[in-house]
């Protein structure tokens, strides 16, 4: 984990705040975590306690509206007050909240992973710009259930019946090399699945860098970040996008 805890407030309202989560912090705590345990929420309790008194999904949650993964920074939308909290999550389902990944990888390694089934296409990402939909549904899998697998209409009846039973849908745009040679890749979605971004790059072929887990190119820290959320003004219900540059 970085160094310094510090809570990065990006937007501000009466009702919700949008919040820079650095890399390597829970957004939220787990339901049996120890109270002193520090995450994002708690860090945002310190100075906004009152979406600590909004009860989310899980009354552990607060007001948070949508988790990052542990090594996932960028944004995250935390609802006020409970009002807010119920409009957000109505356009959640309505797939009116849209969330924007900048992501990297550098090696095109086909995906040989166990328990993913065979991707349809060869390099999908063949000239910058171009956008392509990996959809999926997911299933749980491995030791405490950390990790997914996406599953498609041609896994076996078993596995399907062990997903979650919606579709997701991540839309990948390539758009170009850096510096250092790598893939960057703009990634939008609305609803939204544990490892999401993560399991589909890697299946498509482009595991993340720093990715241990999908087996990305070995490096210090994950290279995936939220840079920008898409949604409906909980009070006036106008669209609104928050954005950052890095």
């Amino acid at each position: 984990m970085e160094d310094a805890l510090t809570l990065r407030v990006v937007h501000e309202e009466p009702s919700f705040l949008v919040v820079d989560k650095q890399a390597n912090l829970p957004t939220v705590p787990l339901k049996d975590d120890p109270v002193e345990k520090q995450t994002l929420l708690s860090l945002i309790g310190d100075r906004y306690p009152e979406v600590l008194e909004v009860s989310g999904a899980n009354v552990w949650e607060g007001g948070v509206l949508h988790r990052l993964d542990t090594a996932t920074s960028g944004l995250v939308v935390v609802a006020r007050t409970k009002e807010a909290y119920a409009f957000l999550q109505t356009i959640q389902k309505a797939d009116l909240f849209w969330k924007e990944y900048r992501a990297q990888s550098t090696l095109y390694t086909p995906c040989t992973i166990v328990g993913f089934p065979e991707y349809p296409y060869e390099d999908p990402f063949a000239g910058k710009g171009k956008e392509v939909t990996i959809g999926s549904l997911f299933r749980r899998y491995g030791t405490n259930r950390r990790e997914v697998r996406p599953v498609n209409a041609e896994s076996p009846k078993h596995l399907l019946d062990k997903s979650t039973g919606t579709w997701y849908l991540t839309k990948v745009c390539y758009s170009g090399e850096g510096a250092d040679g790598a893939k960057q890749f703009t990634c939008r979605l609305s609803s939204g699945f544990r490892h999401q971004v993560r399991a589909h790059l890697a299946w498509s072929g482009w595991p993340l860098d720093g990715d241990r887990v999908y087996h990305g190119l070995e490096k210090t820290n994950l290279s995936l970040r939220s840079v920008a959320v898409q949604l409906l003004h909980p009070v006036t219900q106008q669209q609104m996008e928050i954005r950052v540059d890095q």
